[in-house]
């Protein structure tokens, strides 16, 4: 028996010994993971009821920890409560007494003589971070968190050993800083289970573990660089995106594009040009709400040169505002930046080329330097070609056919057009300001782009050109410049005042120094980079100290019933700019209104038409023929009127029927919440676009259209298969589309 015993515990203290490695040397025990019980009653308080006689019942005070009646007298009231223990204190029962209560941390006698007690070293939670109850939880060694394994993301069987961060500390950082969310998508979380271990698994198959992603775009970088980003990623270093991204959308379901896919075909040729993969970019981008056009290189603003030779450009992106412009490398594989970038070398060395910019190297050039300005060299052989020094034709000649710098385009003149074309060159050189008085419809717009094309190309005038225009007819303005006029470098000034910065620094002048930092100020106007500018009304305005610095060639309004009173701003701040010829684009020149048009003269020619009272004497009686004739002799140099009636011969006289529909059950509804202003039912659910009824009558014929056009409409619109709008919902939903349709199938 005692040899048993001896065994026995010989045996015992063998299993108690350390472990041995394969060379001797101790082994460590492995360290588990912090765990505690929590308790989700447990949370600390920060209130208790007192009152001031503790043992009564309905006490009306507020809750803490501390004990409810003072210290020294025991009893209760109104006490002060101690910051660093539970006692608590009359005012009067203190020594000194207080006369008042102390601001800020409070410790009372006892502690500030015995010293404060030892706080619990274990300052995690006592409740699971996502289900906030208590239990068996897994604290993070890197914060006060902790988790039930089971809450876990994907979820933990066991305890894990050593150190354990919580899924907020580990998350990796992000590769930037995130602009906006575009879109976000479900994603499986991968199953932490082996295959034998599931394969062995009795119990009851769960549901895959799913969480969101969030389409990022990044700070500074372009939609190229766009990355799906997961949720605690974005919980972590953008809580405040999140929160508002979450509160504005559905969570439930991933959000419809607001394009679908088949209407952007067309404008996917554009990157077709470039041999590049469609498929993957429609994997990658389109159907997670980037536009193609945002993928390709509308045009190089500016270029810089890294110390280790890196060369950088400064790209700006088609349909993108200028202060999305990103910097990229020119080794990138990005649709139409090689020829942007060949565009903007050529550019450069045709403008010192022609002398008007000059280097001026400080110090000893690095070799990047050197290959940067080699790259840059005026002297190399250049597909682009400036326009010539001087005239090579004469004004006074007028086009028999369409000259050869239009055809090259690939577009053709109407006859009056070429008509129109070779009346404004015999004006601008007579030096004679001239109105367009073309009916609408008949091109004014080209008529105008040509002329000014026709003085660069012939060497008359190499710009630069002010057109101003409103608003909505810039992006119409700017296309038909890269159709009739490729050679124009023209610049679309507008945005905010952060785009407007970007243009100021980078876009006006290749002169670094003529607007640094992109202020609003007076710039240098010996080297400007662009030939035509186009800005709105209100602009000319706002940046009159820049804009008004430039000496401008040509001056073209469009819509020029703005100056009809030489009292509004946009009159008196447009005449003090420095201008050398003025073209004004009207359909409407009279409106049987002689003031408006005296303005329009007053504003081209102010020395010859500068008092109203004797112009308005002078054809008090427009109904006398002659005053008409006496009045079309003055306008005669000075305005060109075309109807379409008058040049468009061939055109079918115009037939009108009107058809009277009813309205769908969706319009009547719509219709009647616009009469009653039902903001309620008009706006939608979650945020979004907003309903103003600031104009009701608009609002009524936009519901007489089509009900869709409404925000809240549009989401109880039923949904195809592939997130588009079910085709025969849309056209049930407006009786002029049913009318349409029942057309169509006639006219098949």
């Amino acid at each position: 028996m005692l040899q048993e015993a001896e065994e026995a515990s010989v045996k015992d203290a063998a299993s108690d010994e350390t472990p041995v490695g394969e060379e001797g040397v101790p082994e460590a025990p492995k360290k588990k993971a912090k765990t505690k019980i929590g308790n989700k009653s447990k949370r600390k308080k920060k209130t208790k009821t007192t009152s001031k006689f503790p043992s009564g019942e309905g006490q009306d005070g507020y809750e803490t920890d501390h004990q409810d009646y003072c210290e020294v007298c025991q009893q209760g009231g109104e006490i002060i409560l101690c910051d660093t223990c539970p006692r608590a204190y009359h005012l009067v029962c203190l020594d000194p007494e207080l006369e008042d209560t102390p601001e800020g941390k409070w410790s009372c006698p006892h502690c500030e003589t015995e010293g404060t007690q030892e706080q619990d070293d274990d300052e995690h939670q006592e409740f699971c971070r996502v289900c906030k109850d208590g239990g068996e939880l897994l604290c993070c060694d890197s914060c006060p968190a902790a988790y039930h394994t089971h809450c876990l993301n994907p979820p933990l069987t066991d305890i894990p050993d050593g150190d354990w961060k919580c899924p907020r500390c580990s998350a990796k950082p992000l590769k930037g800083k995130a602009q906006k969310i575009l879109t976000w998508r479900w994603v499986t979380v991968p199953d932490t289970k082996s295959a034998e271990e599931a394969s062995s698994s009795t119990t009851k198959k769960k549901r895959p573990t799913r969480t969101r992603e969030y389409f990022v775009k990044w700070y500074e970088k372009s939609y190229w660089h766009c990355d799906w980003v997961s949720e605690i990623q974005m919980e972590v270093f953008h809580p405040l995106m999140i929160r508002s991204y979450t509160r504005k959308y559905d969570m439930d379901e991933p959000p419809k594009l607001e394009e679908p896919l088949d209407e952007m075909d067309t404008r996917m040729k554009r990157i077709r040009d470039f041999s590049i993969n469609e498929q993957c970019l429609e994997e990658k981008y389109y159907r997670y709400g980037v536009k193609p056009e945002w993928l390709i290189a509308h045009r190089i603003i500016n270029h810089r040169t890294m110390r280790d030779g890196t060369m950088l450009y400064l790209v700006k992106w088609r349909d993108l505002s200028y202060d999305q412009a990103t910097w990229e490398e020119e080794s990138d594989s990005i649709p139409g930046l090689k020829h942007a970038i060949e565009y903007y070398q050529d550019l450069r060395a045709a403008n010192n080329f022609e002398g008007t910019r000059k280097k001026k190297g400080k110090g000893k050039k690095t070799k990047a330097r050197e290959i940067a300005d080699e790259e840059l060299d005026p002297r190399l052989p250049r597909r682009y070609t400036p326009p010539p020094d001087k005239p090579i034709t004469d004004l006074k000649k007028k086009y028999d056919k369409q000259p050869d710098f239009i055809e090259q385009t690939g577009m053709m003149l109407h006859p009056y057009q070429l008509e129109g074309l070779n009346w404004l060159r015999y004006s601008w050189g007579q030096g004679t300001d001239t109105i367009l008085a073309d009916e609408m419809g008949l091109g004014k717009t080209i008529q105008t782009i040509t002329f000014l094309y026709s003085l660069y190309k012939e060497g008359h005038c190499k710009g630069p050109f002010l057109v101003s225009a409103p608003l909505s007819t810039i992006i119409n303005w700017e296309r038909e410049f890269e159709t009739w006029a490729p050679d124009f470098y023209c610049i679309t000034y507008v945005g905010d005042k952060d785009s407007r910065a970007v243009i100021r620094e980078h876009e006006l002048s290749f002169d670094e120094s003529a607007n640094r930092g992109g202020r609003a100020g007076r710039m240098r106007t010996n080297n400007l980079k662009f030939h035509v500018l186009l800005t709105s009304y209100e602009l000319i305005s706002i940046d009159v100290t820049c804009l008004g610095s430039i000496e401008w060639a040509v001056l073209v309004v469009d819509e020029a019933h703005r100056l009809k009173s030489n009292q509004s701003k946009f009159f008196r701040i447009l005449a003090s700019y420095n201008i050398a010829y003025k073209l004004l684009l009207t359909g409407t020149p009279l409106q049987n209104n002689l003031e408006e048009l005296f303005h329009l003269l007053n504003f081209l020619t102010p020395e010859k038409f500068n008092d109203l009272a004797v112009f308005q004497n002078e054809f008090a009686d427009i109904s006398k023929e002659e005053q008409v004739k006496r009045l079309h002799e003055m306008l005669g140099p000075h305005m060109l009127r075309r109807l379409k009636a008058d040049v468009l011969k061939n055109m079918p006289t115009k037939s009108e029927f009107i058809v009277r529909v009813e309205l769908s059950p969706m319009q009547k509804k719509y219709y009647k919440y616009i009469l009653t202003r039902n903001f309620e039912a008009l706006n939608p659910k979650g945020g979004g676009q907003q309903v103003s009824l600031l104009n009701i009558m608009m609002d009524l014929k936009k519901c007489c259209n089509h009900p869709y056009l409404f925000p809240a409409a549009s989401q109880e619109a039923a949904v195809g298969p592939n997130g588009t709008w079910d085709l025969q919902s849309l056209i049930k939903a407006s009786g002029k589309l049913v009318l349409l349709s029942k057309m169509l199938r006639t006219l098949q």
